[in-house]
Formats: C-alpha cells, structure tokens, sequence
C-alpha cells in the first residue's frame, strides 16, 4: 500500500474503482481499489489498522489464509458495491476489508470466550452501526482527503460473516 501511495495520482488513478471502467472490463479494480488512497493520511490509518488487526490474529491462521480472506473480501466488497451501490462511482482505501478482517480475526477467538474478543468484535460491530445511524464524522473526511464510504464498511463485515460461516468458525448452534 505505501508503494502504491508513492506511486502517487497516476497509480491511484490506474487502480481505484470507477463503476464506469469495471464494467468495461477493468475487472481488476475490484480487488486492486483495495490497494490504492486517497492521501497518504488515507493510507497511513488503513496500514495501521491493518498492522493491529494483524497483531490481534499473530499466530492464528496461515499467511495463505490471510492472503485468501484478504483477497475474498476485498472481491466481495467490490462486487458488493457494484450490485448494491450502483450510484457509488469511485471508491479506494482497505477500510472495507479491514472491517471484515476485524471480525474474521475477532468472531473465532469471541466464540472460544475469549472476553477480549468479544469487547473488540463489540466495539467493531457498534462503530459500523454508529456510522450506518449517525454517518461518518466530517473530521474524518476532511483529513481523507474524501468521503468515508460507510456502504463499503457494512460490505466487508457481511463479507467476514461470510467467510466464518463457510469456515465453521461460528459455534454449532445445534449439535446433531
């Protein structure tokens, strides 16, 4: 991510999604949209989101199994805003997929009793409803550099709830 932001305008123009070039073709801004910031503010704060995210899950899954959740929910948010939000025209940044690694690092450990889990996957979940109640904070667009996309937040969580489900890492609700 920091290499891309050195990159500077013409990476972040070649790789952010744009509705418009996906469904031309540019398929790979689905996933590549991930990578690129709107400042390096943008992606100073998604790089540390994801360095504590990784620090929460040290030790917990293969570094293939990271790179596959990465990748899913990184898809999955942008197919997510292509079906759901068709008036969404240009998106980047991780903080989408950082929403989803949050609780596919945190729901596993939750569900075993870890208390800390639990506070963490708590305080991911009530932070998304804020914003989807209250919106985002204009701070925090204002230091951007753009508008946060709260609908890209909502995608990645869904996407992680997804991801746990399919990898059994929920408690059996039934036992057979």
């Amino acid at each position: 991510m920091l290499a891309l932001q050195a990159g500077g305008e013409p990476m972040y123009e070649a790789l952010r999604y744009d509705r418009v070039r996906v469904l031309e073709g540019q398929a790979w801004r689905l996933l590549s949209a991930h990578a690129v910031h709107l400042g390096w503010a943008h992606c100073l704060m998604n790089a540390g989101g994801l360095a504590l995210c990784a620090a929460l899950g040290a030790g917990q899954r293969s570094a293939r199994a990271w790179a596959a959740a990465i990748t899913a929910l990184a898809l999955g948010v942008g197919a997510l805003l292509m079906v759901a939000s068709p008036a969404t025209r240009d998106y980047a940044g991780l903080s989408g997929v950082l929403y989803g690694l949050f609780i596919w690092v945190l729901a596993p450990r939750a569900w075993r009793g870890d208390r800390w889990a639990w506070i963490g996957l708590l305080a991911v979940v009530a932070r998304l409803g804020w914003q989807l109640v209250q919106g985002p904070a204009g701070m925090h667009s204002a230091w951007m550099g753009g508008e946060v996309m709260v609908e890209a937040h909502l995608y990645g969580a869904l996407c992680a709830v997804a991801l746990c489900l399919g990898q059994e890492t929920w408690p059996r609700w039934r036992q057979a």
